[in-house]
C-alpha cells in the first residue's frame, strides 16, 4: 500500500512540475550572454548555477528529512557552500554580460521531486547517492572547462577553487555512504 502511495505521490509530483514548467515560458534552463563570450564559460555557467539551485534544494529538504546527524551536517554544509560559491560567480557572470538560467533543469527537478518522497534512512542513501552523482557531475564539468584552451580567467580561477570544494565534498560523500552501506535498511 506505501508503494503505490509513493507512487502516486511522485506521479502528481511530475505532473505538478511539468504544469509549472509549461506556465514559465520566459524561465531559462541556460545562461544567456549580451557579451562575447566563449560557449564554453556560458555552458560553465549555465551548469554552475543548475548544481548550485539542486544543491540548494536537495540540502534544504535534507535538513528537515534526513534521519542521520551526519547527513544533516553535510546538507548543511553543502548549501551554505552552494550560496558562497553563488555569491562568488554572480559578479563574475554580470560583469562578463552573462545572464545565468532562471530555472532549474528538468532532470535536477524531477531528481529533487524524488527526492521529497524519501524517508528514513531510505531518504539518507537516496541523498547521498544524487549528491556524489551531482558532485561528480561537476568535477567533470569543470575538468572539462579547464582543458579548454581560453575562456573567462575569473570563471577559471573560480572553477579551481570550486575543484579543491567538489573534491573535499565527494570524500565526504564516499565516507558516508560506506557508513550507510553497512547499516539494516
Amino acid at each position: 500500500m506505501e508503494t503505490i502511495t509513493r507512487r502516486a505521490a511522485m506521479g502528481a509530483v511530475l505532473l505538478a512540475g511539468g504544469a509549472a514548467l509549461a506556465g514559465c515560458q520566459t524561465s531559462k534552463s541556460t545562461a544567456s550572454s549580451t557579451g562575447d563570450m566563449s560557449s564554453d564559460d556560458l555552458e560553465f555557467v549555465t551548469n554552475a548555477f543548475n548544481i548550485i539551485e539542486f544543491d540548494r534544494q536537495e540540502c534544504t529538504i535534507a535538513s528537515t528529512q534526513a534521519q542521520l546527524p551526519q547527513v544533516k551536517a553535510l546538507a548543511a554544509d553543502f548549501l551554505k557552500e552552494a550560496n558562497d560559491f553563488d555569491a562568488q560567480l554572480r559578479p563574475i557572470a554580470a560583469a562578463a554580460g552573462i545572464k545565468p538560467p532562471t530555472i532549474l533543469r528538468t532532470d535536477l527537478r524531477v531528481r529533487a521531486a524524488r527526492l521529497r518522497l524519501g524517508q528514513g534512512l531510505d531518504f539518507d542513501r537516496s541523498f547521498i547517492d544524487d549528491q556524489i552523482v551531482s558532485h561528480q557531475d561537476a568535477l567533470n564539468m569543470q575538468q572539462s572547462m579547464m582543458n579548454t584552451p581560453g575562456g573567462n580567467a575569473q570563471l577559471r580561477e573560480l572553477s579551481t577553487k570550486g575543484n579543491v570544494i567538489l573534491s573535499k565534498n565527494l570524500q565526504r560523500l564516499r565516507d558516508v555512504q560506506k557508513q550507510l552501506i553497512m547499516m539494516p535498511s
